[in-house]
């Protein structure tokens, strides 16, 4: 495997470890709350991603025989880096973290300008250039670039792409990693933050207890099972608004997850209004045992929610 081939899965494999933290809720909440932030990183994303696959296909791929898709394949990978260097820089400064074009990345621009870019006028410093690709130099490899100056003077300069891409990538890596290390950085204090915090303290397993005692004041309604029964029902009212505001303390309550949670608040609303009988008419003593199956089978699927969230902030 040559070092481009190694510098491309490197590449890929840091992309994937970008994308993964972006897409998680309680990250890609607060990044999505800048809206243009959100879209300039998901275009440079985006756009680093084709070209990475733009310089794989390149040298996997047969280079043409027919002259006009020469120029094509050259002009493609030329503007391939180009673009890719320009997403860089946007990728970075979307998530505030320093980027310069090092002096080797500059002189790739530069190689571009030259041929692609503005070939026929090339204005460098004080010393304007007429330049043209040497058609009969032309490979996959790279091809010479002639350059005219001064009333006569000239120079040919020799583009190597393959050392101008191993160039790139390494420089890019290096770039990419920095991201990659900064979003690592973020998700290391965030588990710091709430591993001492586990949610399945709050869903504790002392809750059964609790939903014995509301339904006892449904099956056998006295006096005494109903305000203990009702205490209970209230204590489990208390868990769950305290879990709520866990899971928005972590960013860990995605749009579907709060809307079982409202269903499950209305679910304890009826039975409390049945317990304190008022506004109850259409509210019989089997829809009281239905809502409190109901709140208990939910309560094991909230506590399954707990325990898979405790699992990143401790297991890793």
């Amino acid at each position: 495997m040559n070092k481009i081939e190694l510098s491309l899965i490197k590449f890929f494999d840091i992309e994937s470890e970008v994308r993964e933290h972006i897409n998680t809720h309680r990250y890609q909440k607060v990044l999505i709350s800048v809206l243009d932030n959100w879209s300039q990183i998901c275009s440079s994303l985006d756009t680093l991603g084709d070209t990475g696959l733009a310089l794989k296909s390149y040298f996997i791929s047969d280079f043409p025989t027919e002259a006009g898709l020469t120029y094509i394949y050259t002009y493609g990978l030329l503007q391939a880096l180009f673009i890719q260097q320009d997403a860089m820089n946007h990728l970075s400064e979307a998530f505030e973290v320093s980027y310069e074009l090092s002096d080797e990345l500059k002189s790739i621009r530069a190689v571009r300008n030259a041929s692609i870019g503005h070939p026929t006028k090339n204005r460098v410093k004080k010393t304007t250039y007429f330049n043209h690709i040497s058609r009969i130099s032309m490979s996959k490899g790279g091809f010479t670039l002639a350059r005219f100056y001064d009333e006569g003077e000239s120079e040919f300069i020799d583009v190597d792409f393959k050392k101008i891409v191993e160039t790139q990538l390494t420089g890019i890596n290096n770039a990419y990693a920095l991201i990659s290390d900064k979003l690592r950085e973020i998700d290391e204090q965030n588990r710091a933050k709430f591993m001492e915090k586990p949610l399945t303290d709050i869903l504790h397993s002392t809750m059964g207890y609790m939903f014995e005692k509301v339904g006892q004041a449904i099956y056998s309604p006295s006096n005494s099972n109903v305000s203990f029964g009702l205490s209970m029902l209230e204590s489990i009212e208390e868990a769950y608004n305290n879990f709520q505001s866990a899971l928005l303390e972590r960013n860990e309550l995605p749009d579907h997850n709060q809307y079982e949670l409202d269903e499950y608040f209305h679910g304890i609303k009826r039975l409390k209004a049945y317990l304190t009988s008022s506004n109850v008419n259409d509210f019989s003593e089997a829809d009281a045992q239905i809502f409190l199956f109901y709140l208990q089978k939910s309560h094991k699927s909230f506590q399954n929610i707990a325990r898979e969230i405790d699992e990143y902030y401790v297991g890793k």
